[in-house]
């Protein structure tokens, strides 16, 4: 039991610290054109499911404790499955969190949440718009893509947004920095533990976090022809628990990117380059029974990006370089025998070249194509190199909307891997090798969108179907740093899977009443022979029904108001369903694995915005929100414990202290 009690501390205190966007742009002009036929709503469906956001709007939908985030609004689309309340992951269409791209200014970013999803690393007022896709295109992703839009316009005048509650500070101001230029600066800070402490205990665990990142943007337009961009990023979280058994637990996790945009216009073509730097590191310390165990990480990715259009043409370049330290483990102490297989620091090379033709076919037929070539060095010099095709075959129905038929075979050569799957410092990044070979996939899928009622309303709907090859499963756990066989490959499995499902989305544009009803089925598979024969099971973050319901009323120039509902499925676990202790020992005998699921999801949230001051030189107010005003308690982990005999025990889904959170915070943009 001591060594049980040891086991579940340890896990609880790695996952419990996260708990707690003269020449203008054609590109520009062409959103401005369609924002202003659609009254500037939140979500431009531009095909299928994929779009832009427009992050000015999101404001009025609930957020966590009033605080509007961008990663948090785009889990409501149909597209991407329902996460809990502690977890950082985004899934789209059935793939994995690290398949999807995430960037900002077409830059990556590889830690992209705090507070274990509840916010991400985005500040909004900082952006133009955020762009979202079920496929990332030619990137090295077999998922979809999420971009946060740079501001392309030069600040004519100082401005800002400032905001203040209950859990969080933030601030963005802009101001020109010459004729032709302008600087773009935010801060945000978290103050969590003043006043939601409690919400921050479980299990007995006191627990103090805090996050801090920071943004910096120098836009400069030297010509009409040219546009050069200076982007900034930094973002630090820490995160430190006391318990009986754990002595202390120290985490931190950090961002940190810079890059540097160039765009050019020549009179038909368009040309954009950047260089760039980015870096994600995770480190947890744990000190318990006189050991102290040591798991940094770290990936760090240098690279270069450039594209070139010219009419129906597009050519495109990417170079990378990868520093990698996966999760390497180390502990000292006497207790007992430490013995681990360090990990290896990881050096890999990564270029893709890529060419796209679009050619409209006929009256209503539109082909876009492009082939690109990815060519790859592994840390142990093993080289890969594959092609990268994609098709979209666009029928334009005139008033009855458009179709799009899409095809796409995608290659990923990073892996994502870590006691959980949703963004935590537990989390590694991990290069392919020859023992380890490149993810791929191929990807099909079929899309209907249309508006109507002069595009007050639209309609979306999209099939799709993902085979993935050459996937990996951890199955490293914390027992292995406590009795001191860590080895990092002999915690790997291979395996592959697949994905499909349905999701539909009808969507209004216009009036004071906005938003969606949607609806997604989506299956997604996984299977590893190693681990489980050759069984097909449901992989851990798959929900087959979910429903989302978003609306926010414009009631007058001084109140409007918004909700947002969600019910779906429950995730699945693999349920115990023997239990007997051996000397200190608790030994469990497990059912089919994720062969069970957590009870349906359904959540609640309320928000209100009133406006002192509402007028086009800016907004004063106060934001007030209620989260989970239904009361429910979801489940979101298992719970295993015995009586004082240990003659029975008790299994059952348990839930974190998430009920009726109020919350209220003052803005104000001039």
């Amino acid at each position: 039991m001591q060594i049980r009690r040891i086991a579940y501390s340890a896990v609880l205190a790695l996952l419990l610290p996260f708990v707690a966007a003269k020449a203008q742009d054609p590109d520009t002009l062409r959103r401005s054109t369609i924002t202003e036929h659609l009254d500037r709503p939140m979500l431009l469906n531009q095909q299928g499911i994929s779009g832009t956001v427009n992050t000015e709007k999101i404001t009025a939908v609930p957020s966590f404790l009033g605080n509007s985030d961008p990663i948090s609004f785009v889990r409501l689309l149909p597209s991407v499955q329902l996460t809990m309340e502690t977890e950082g992951g985004l899934f789209l269409q059935g793939s994995e969190s690290c398949h999807t791209l995430i960037t900002q200014g077409g830059v990556p970013l590889y830690g992209n949440q705090h507070l274990l999803g509840l916010f991400s690393v985005f500040n909004t007022p900082h952006y133009k718009g955020m762009e979202y896709a079920t496929t990332a295109g030619q990137e090295s992703r077999l998922g979809g893509l999420i971009n946060m839009q740079l501001q392309d316009t030069v600040a004519r005048r100082f401005s800002g947004d400032l905001s203040l509650g209950l859990l969080c500070a933030q601030g963005t101001v802009s101001f020109p920095t010459g004729k032709h230029s302008s600087l773009s600066a935010s801060l945000r800070r978290t103050y969590v533990n003043l006043l939601y402490s409690s919400f921050l205990e479980y299990n007995g665990f006191t627990l103090h976090y805090g996050f801090t990142d920071a943004n910096l943007t120098w836009l400069w337009r030297p010509s009409a022809h040219d546009r050069v961009t200076v982007d900034l990023f930094g973002g630090l979280d820490k995160g430190n628990i006391k318990q009986a058994i754990i002595e202390n637990m120290e985490a931190q996790w950090y961002n940190v990117m810079g890059a540097v945009h160039w765009t050019h216009y020549f009179p038909s073509a368009l040309l954009k380059q950047t260089v760039y730097a980015t870096t994600y590191g995770a480190s947890v310390t744990i000190d318990a029974f006189n050991i102290n165990w040591h798991i940094p990480a770290f990936i760090r990715d240098y690279g270069y990006k450039g594209t070139f259009r010219w009419n129906d043409w597009e050519f495109g370049a990417r170079f990378s370089y990868y520093d990698i330290l996966p999760q390497d483990a180390s502990s000292q102490g006497s207790y007992t025998d430490q013995s681990f297989i360090r990990a290896q620091r990881q050096r890999a090379f990564e270029t893709h070249l890529h060419a796209q033709y679009s050619r409209i076919l006929g009256y209503w037929l539109q082909l876009k194509a492009s082939m690109g070539v990815n060519l790859y060095r592994g840390p142990d010099g093993s080289f890969f190199w594959g092609v990268t095709p994609e098709a979209d075959l666009a029928v334009d129905l005139q008033e009855g909307g458009e179709l799009h038929l899409r095809y796409g075979l995608k290659r990923q050569n990073l892996f994502q891997l870590g006691l959980t799957t949703v963004g935590l410092p537990d989390e590694f990044w991990l290069a392919a090798d020859s023992t380890r070979p490149p993810q791929y996939s191929h990807n099909f899928s079929l899309s209907y969108n249309a508006d109507f009622l002069k595009g007050a309303w639209s309609v979306s709907a999209e099939i799709y179907y993902r085979q993935l090859f050459n996937q990996l499963s951890y199955v490293g756990t914390i027992m292995d740093l406590y009795y001191g066989n860590f080895s990092l490959d002999d915690n790997l499995a291979p395996g592959y899977g697949r994905a499909y499902g349905l999701n539909l989305m009808l969507q209004r544009h216009a009036g004071p009443v906005t938003g969606w009803i949607s609806y997604a089925y989506s299956r997604s598979l996984r299977s590893f022979p190693s681990l489980h024969d050759e069984k097909e099971y449901s992989s851990p973050h798959e929900r087959v029904h979910e429903l989302d319901v978003v609306v926010t009323w414009q009631l007058n120039k001084k109140w409007d108001f918004g909700a947002t509902f969600v019910m779906a499925t429950g995730l699945p676990y693999t349920a115990p369903e023997t239990l007997f202790v051996v000397g200190n020992r608790m030994v469990c005998e497990y059912g089919p694995y994720n062969g069970s699921r957590y009870p349906t999801y359904a959540k609640l949230d309320l928000s209100a915005n009133f406006y002192l001051r509402n007028g086009p030189r800016g907004k004063t107010g106060f934001t007030f929100s209620l989260y989970n005003a239904l009361g429910r308690k979801n489940a979101t982990s298992l719970s295993i414990s015995l009586n004082k005999e240990r003659t029975a025990y008790t299994f059952a889904p348990a839930s974190m202290s998430l009920r009726w959170l109020p919350s209220v915070a003052f803005f104000h943009t001039f």
